[in-house]
């Protein structure tokens, strides 16, 4: 069973990607006029915002500090994701997809580094995630059918 200070650092590395999600789509949402994406990176970002109260919530419970912002990658995800949502719908889909993707990876591949309790929130959290996925998938999927 991993020790506390281990699942404190594991969840605090977590919840820096779900910071980086929570920034881009509040950054981009309303950087492109599509109407149906604007919506969907809203809720998005409520839904990481969400995420990320919970795992700071639970690595004050195990007694650690949570990070609060995501940092200098965070900061240069931003920058990306900027440029991409001046390019359209697309170039931002595609981005947000791979870091969505990137994200769930990154939960399933430590998830055994936690403690039981944090590995349900964990579950939780890609359950979630999953479904970002396949409604991003479905977007792009419809951007491409209008090109």
């Amino acid at each position: 069973m991993p020790n506390r200070e281990h699942s404190i650092n594991t969840l605090n590395e977590l919840l820096k990607g779900e910071l980086m999600a929570m920034n881009i789509y509040q950054e981009t949402d309303d950087m492109q006029g599509d109407e149906q994406v604007m919506a969907m990176l809203d809720q998005f970002a409520q839904d990481h915002e969400e995420h990320a109260r919970l795992l700071a919530n639970r690595i004050r419970e195990l007694g650690g500090t949570p990070i609060e912002s995501a940092g200098i990658a965070g900061a240069m995800v931003d920058l990306s994701s900027k440029f991409n949502a001046m390019m359209g719908p697309s170039h931002l889909l595609e981005q947000i997809y791979a870091g969505e993707d990137k994200g769930v990876h990154s939960y399933e591949d430590r998830i055994d580094e936690l403690d039981p309790e944090s590995q349900e929130l964990v579950k939780r959290i890609m359950r979630a995630d999953h479904d970002h996925l396949k409604l991003f998938k479905e977007r792009m999927e419809s951007e491409k059918q209008e090109r």
